[in-house]
């Protein structure tokens, strides 16, 4: 039976990560002297990270201006928070799992309710096993409460099943 040593190999494997390392570093170091000179006020993503050492961050100018935030800009702020979806409220008035009635059930009670509330966009969605209708995009419970008081008004009929529930919404254009 032969014996086999694998300290030699263990001995090569290092060299190698110390090889790779030393090569990687003077490689980072050459790509570092070689940039540019960067603005004076840095994207936003660039002050998040702290670490020894050189950090490159490669990505295109466009994103490097959506990413910077300028002192004073309360409107580019602004632009970013009241766009797009966020976390909110909205009024549900269906919810069944029938399989022959719910689908159209769901689109008939938003017909109606928009029909009389139009301000409320409805929204019918499908998610196993529910059918369900949600009326609205209300960014406060308080706001989503006074509307679902004045549907429950205006339609007896689904006030046991209207209730005001937390959703994604929908913000601005």
């Amino acid at each position: 039976m032969e014996k086999i040593s694998f300290g030699h190999t263990r001995r090569k494997a290092t060299l190698a990560l110390v090889i790779a390392a030393t090569m990687f570093s003077a490689n980072v170091s050459a790509q570092s002297e070689n940039t540019q000179t960067e603005p004076s006020m840095p994207p936003a993503i660039e002050e998040h990270i702290a670490a020894d050492g050189i950090i490159t961050i490669y990505m295109p100018d466009a994103l490097k201006e959506r990413l910077r935030v300028l002192p004073g800009s309360a409107e580019q702020e602004q632009t970013r928070a009241t766009s797009g979806r966020m976390g909110g409220y909205r009024i549900q008035v269906f919810a069944d799992n029938n399989p022959r009635t719910a689908k159209s059930e769901a689109r008939a009670r938003a017909r109606n309710i928009v029909s009389r509330f139009a301000e409320y966009p409805s929204y019918v969605e499908f998610k196993s096993p529910y059918w369900r209708t949600r009326i609205g995009n209300f960014r406060s419970q308080a706001e989503a409460n006074r509307a679902a008081q004045a549907i429950k008004e205006a339609f007896p009929a689904y006030s046991q099943e209207i209730r005001v529930v937390r959703d994604r919404i929908v913000v601005g254009d």
